[in-house]
């Protein structure tokens, strides 16, 4: 037989089911497993070759510009985040840490300045719209203005015909709390 005729034949052995159930055996097989596992310093010469290089260094800079990589490797981090965040708030030190970050006066100067910005209410604006417009609270929605309707129905009416003065009223309480802020 020549030897393109054994190739074949080994290729189309290979590709089949006990081809590869034996294929898998073999490397299943300890000994076969040690001769295939790189050894330590081997790894160790790759990994400052690759991954710690100049070049490696201007790869991961370029990689990480690609919005689309980092959402996938932020995805890909987020339960191990999670589970260190988790821990940390667990912990009493952290704790304290955070309390005295916070109470410092400058950053307690800089959460009032956020808190009373017009982009935080624009955003709390936009939260709540979201929440009310949620299909699966519309239904929550209703049924309360139902409820409310229900048990002050003569009383609305009243208001509605005398000039609705809950609408006006509720304008006023925002423009209040915006002067006052």
């Amino acid at each position: 037989m020549s030897y393109d005729e054994v190739k074949k034949i080994m290729l189309d052995s290979i590709q089949t089911e006990d081809g590869k159930k034996a294929l898998r055996q073999l490397l299943e097989d300890p000994s076969i497993r040690d001769l295939i596992v790189l050894e330590h310093d081997e790894v160790e010469t790759a990994i400052k070759d690759t991954l710690l290089s100049e070049d490696a260094t201007e790869f991961w800079k370029k990689t990480f510009e690609d919005p689309a990589f980092k959402e996938s490797i932020a995805k890909s981090m987020k339960d191990q985040q999670t589970d260190v965040m988790k821990d940390l708030i667990k912990s009493a030190t952290f704790q304290e840490d955070l309390a005295t970050f916070f109470g410092q006066p400058d950053m307690q100067k800089q959460l009032e300045t956020i808190l009373k910005s017009s982009t935080l209410r624009k955003q709390m604006e936009e939260v709540v719209m979201q929440t009310i417009e949620d299909p699966l609270l519309q239904t929550k929605w209703q049924n309360l203005i139902k409820k409310s309707g229900e048990g002050s129905s003569e009383g609305g009416k009243k208001e509605e015909e005398s000039g609705g003065g809950g609408e006006s009223g509720g304008g006023g309480e925002s423009g209040g709390g915006e002067e006052g802020s």
